[in-house]
């Protein structure tokens, strides 16, 4: 419950004294003193009780109260004497006329904006303003106008709008963005996320992911490093479904369950429940926002779409590629997911901070909001190294050195995937695995010459680019026939949802200490 009284407003969630909007700084105690004086504004305060119950354990004399309170009237500017009195001999009394903020009824959404992708409308809308943008990317179907209805989901975005702008979307197929007839592909809704942020005129942006969101915004963020300031993810996953290795994903049984309640019974809310069990018992508005949230969210046909596309996610390979400052949130009650899957993220993406929140919140909006913002913050504080190089996760392209290509057709073909030339090289790297995959097929059936793809790690200096990626690329390009690219099976989980067509070849190629497995590509259109 949040205090106001005149152009104050005084958050214990958040511990935040704001001033006209603004988060003004005060130490701990100055806070406890000013928020148990409004609590209890109806009389005089003794000085022994706010020493006992305020101070239990501390030694605190009374000159350190008169400081505390000379502070938080400090605080409150030039009214501050006035709201707080002292009563010589007894204590003291806050005398401000205080509203508790109501609990919000729900509201519209704002008016969405759009922006184009290719021949595809994504729906966005930003709110607040300032220096730095925050991204939110949400998770599966959860769209953006029903982030905006519930009052705790829309507090949250507001009380982000106060550390900077904040953008969010709906990803192609859901909420307001134009449905689309095929499974979108990872590069796809990257291309999606970009052409937002063109829009937004954004630069650099910390991007928050939710749940299934966290991939977008982990793939993002290694691929783009320069355009993304810092990395938050809450109730996030490297990979989606459960294997020998990774025992924290979901069950295939799982996923047949909830496939069986798409398919019959979709619109009800039932998909959304286990994001926040606690309010689904407390709050009788959530039933219905979960099943507004799911009927805004997609089509039955849409929702299972998407699923197959999340439960061929595997982040895995990739999480080293990071190196943006990065925040893990994990509930440590989390029923959606299991919570070693934020345990899994922190581990692997270098010098994640890792941070276990009590509860089942498994997005954090309802619950603990202030740890987001926190993150937010800590992100904010953190340095950007200042590189003579260039590292990002890429797709490349490499063909065999004793092959001959010809030069107009590898040009024509990178100008057409987007494709960026290494110099002096039969060599490339792409933004999108699809393009590069695309391209290499393109250029070995056109010049009958072996080419190998692969995504990794690219170490750019000016024009030039090295990497591991690179290594991998040719000692798969020097297996494959003529005429053919082939790939690793890092690209086979990185595009689902295109129409490229893997056929395991049963030969394995040296990468970094370790045999590979190797698949040939065939592109369809």
């Amino acid at each position: 419950m949040t205090f106001v009284f005149g152009q104050f407003e005084l958050d214990p969630a958040r511990r935040e004294l704001r001033v006209d909007g603004r988060a003004q700084a005060l130490q701990p105690q100055v806070f406890d003193l000013l928020l148990y004086l409004i609590q209890n504004h109806e009389r005089v305060v003794p000085k022994r009780e706010l020493l006992e119950t305020l101070w239990p354990d501390t030694i605190v004399t009374e000159s350190s109260i008169q400081r505390a309170v000379s502070l938080a009237r400090s605080a409150l500017g030039e009214r501050g004497p006035a709201l707080i009195q002292t009563f010589p001999r007894q204590g003291y009394r806050f005398v401000g006329d205080i509203e508790r903020e109501k609990k919000p009824a729900l509201r519209a959404a704002l008016r969405p904006r759009y922006a184009q992708s290719g021949d595809v409308h994504i729906a966005y809308t930003t709110l607040g303003e300032g220096d730095t943008d925050i991204v939110v990317v949400n998770g599966w179907i959860m769209p953006m106008r029903a982030m905006f209805q519930h009052p705790d989901t829309r507090a949250a975005m507001e009380a982000l709008a106060k550390v900077g702008r904040v953008i969010t979307f709906d990803k192609r197929g859901t909420g307001l963005s134009d449905r689309v007839k095929d499974l979108p592909s990872h590069e796809q809704r990257m291309d999606d996320l970009r052409v937002v942020l063109d829009a937004c005129s954004s630069k650099r942006a910390v991007i928050v992911g939710y749940s299934e969101g966290g991939a977008l915004a982990m793939l993002y963020a290694a691929t783009y490093p320069e355009r993304v300031q810092g990395l938050i993810l809450c109730g996030a996953f490297a990979r989606m479904t459960k294997t020998q290795e990774y025992p924290c994903g979901y069950a295939l049984e799982d996923m047949d369950r909830l496939k069986g309640y798409i398919r019959g019974a979709w619109g009800k809310g039932a998909s959304l429940r286990p994001i926040a069990p606690d309010e689904l018992r407390e709050d009788s508005e959530f039933l219905d926002w979960i099943a507004f949230a799911e009927q805004e969210g997609t089509s039955p046909g849409g929702a299972l779409d998407l699923l197959d596309m999340n439960m061929q996610i595997d982040l895995r390979v990739l999480l080293p590629a990071i190196r943006v400052p990065t925040v893990v949130l994990q509930a440590d009650e989390d029923v959606m997911i299991h919570p070693g899957n934020g345990r899994y993220l922190a581990d692997h993406i270098p010098n994640a901070r890792y941070v276990e929140v009590r509860g089942s919140d498994h997005t954090i909006l309802f619950r603990n909001q202030d740890q987001i913002l926190d993150a937010a913050r800590w992100v904010l504080e953190q340095q950007a190294p200042e590189l003579d190089e260039d590292r990002f996760l890429s797709t490349v392209l490499v063909g065999r050195s004793d092959q001959g290509v010809d030069e107009d057709t590898w040009r024509d073909q990178l100008r057409r995937f987007r494709g960026q030339a290494v110099p002096g090289k039969q060599q490339a790297y792409f933004d999108g695995p699809i393009r590069a995959l695309r391209c290499g097929a393109a250029i070995a059936r056109a010049c009958g010459a072996s080419f190998g793809v692969h995504t990794g790690q690219v170490v750019r200096r000016g024009t030039a680019a090295s990497g591991t990626a690179f290594d991998v690329a040719e000692a798969i390009a020097a297996q494959a026939p003529p005429g053919q690219a082939w790939a690793s099976r890092v690209l086979v989980d990185l595009v689902p949802g295109s129409d490229l067509e893997f056929s395991e070849t049963g030969i394995t190629a040296p990468a970094q200490g370790r045999e590979i497995a190797l698949f040939s590509v065939r592109a369809h259109s």
